[in-house]
C-alpha cells in the first residue's frame, strides 16, 4: 500500500464549513446581544459557518520536534498544537420581545461559538496522527489528511512532495 506525504509545517489546513450569513442563530430578548445570543458547538455550527484554510504553523516552535527535517521543513508529529484557526463568517441574531423590535443583529461566528470564544475568537487545533508505524522521536508522524481536532473539524492538507508515509 502506498503512503500519504508527511505533514510538514507549510501550506494550510483543509478549512471546514461553509459561510450561510443569512441563517438564524438564535432568538434574544429585547435587549440581547451578540454576547448573551447562546453559544453552540463548533459540531453545530459548521453547517452555517465556515473556518477556511489556514496555515499549518506550530502554536510554539520551542515545542516542535526540531532534530528533524523533511525538504528543508519540521514535521507534524501527534499531539502538535498548530496555531488557532478563526472563522470568518457572520449569523444572525433576532431580537423580540419589544414593542417595536430592533433590527437583527449581525454576530460574528467568535462570538457565538463555544471553542472559538474559548480560544480568544479562534479554536484550537491539535495534530492526531494516524500512522502505526512511523515515528519521530518516539512520537507518531503525521501525513497528510490526518485531523487537527476535535474540536477543530480540518484536515492536514499540506505535505511534503517525496516523503511518503505508510500504514
Amino acid at each position: 500500500m502506498a503512503g500519504l506525504s508527511a505533514a510538514v509545517f507549510i501550506g494550510s489546513d483543509s478549512g471546514h464549513g461553509r459561510c450561510i450569513p443569512a441563517n438564524v442563530h438564535a432568538t434574544v430578548s429585547c435587549g440581547g446581544t451578540c454576547k448573551t445570543a447562546p453559544k453552540k458547538s463548533i459540531a453545530t455550527m459548521d453547517s452555517t459557518n465556515i473556518w477556511p484554510p489556514f496555515p499549518q504553523t506550530p502554536l510554539n516552535v520551542m515545542q516542535i520536534v526540531g532534530n528533524v527535517i523533511i525538504n528543508g521543513n519540521f514535521p507534524i508529529v501527534d499531539q502538535d498544537l498548530l496555531t488557532n484557526h478563526p472563522p470568518t463568517c457572520t449569523q444572525i441574531v433576532i431580537r423580540a420581545g419589544c414593542k417595536y423590535p430592533p433590527p437583527p443583529l449581525t454576530c460574528p461566528t467568535q462570538t457565538l461559538c463555544v471553542e472559538d470564544i474559548a480560544g480568544g475568537g479562534a479554536h484550537i487545533r491539535k495534530a492526531f496522527a494516524t500512522t502505526k508505524t512511523v515515528f519521530i522521536n518516539a512520537r507518531r508522524a503525521c501525513r497528510v489528511g490526518d485531523p487537527l481536532g476535535p474540536p477543530c473539524l480540518s484536515k492536514i492538507a499540506t505535505g511534503s512532495p517525496n516523503v511518503f508515509i505508510g500504514v
